[in-house]
């Protein structure tokens, strides 16, 4: 009969492997130190210097939609299609010119995206959005 020893034996050893662990947290550490600068100079900044060099027109005018969508800008009624065009025409004489849009609390939203998407497009970079009645001055 063949005898047994616990020397043969295959032992279990419990030792945590420091070295991955340690080349896992030096790239994390590299990845920090280089992406730190890269993000704190990115869009965000850029957008934000943007909005604050934008945020305050010279001059604005109101753009008053009203119940039946019909527009008036600067007190005066204008057809949807002439609207671009008038628009251009003042931000050519106004180049900070802001416009202010005075909407009807019942205006859905796909009309004001709309307007908005009108206003943009005649190069517009200065608007609110006013929900209410006309100012009565």
């Amino acid at each position: 009969m063949k005898r047994f020893s616990h020397k043969h034996l295959p032992r279990m050893v419990c030792d945590i492997q420091v070295t991955p662990l340690l080349d896992l947290m030096l790239l994390l550490l590299l990845t920090v130190v280089v992406l730190v600068p890269i993000l704190q100079e990115g869009p965000e900044n850029a957008a934000l210097a943007e909005w604050s060099a934008l945020s305050s027109p010279d001059k604005t005018i109101e753009l008053l939609v009203s119940e039946d969508l019909s527009l008036n800008l600067a007190g005066n009624r204008i057809e949807a299609k002439d609207m671009i065009a008038d628009l251009k025409q003042r931000l050519i004489a106004e180049p900070l010119l802001g416009v202010v849009a005075r909407v009807p609390p019942t205006l859905l939203a796909p009309r004001l995206l709309e307007i908005m998407q009108a206003l943009h497009a005649a190069g517009v970079k200065r608007t609110a959005v006013l929900v209410g009645t006309s100012s009565k001055s």
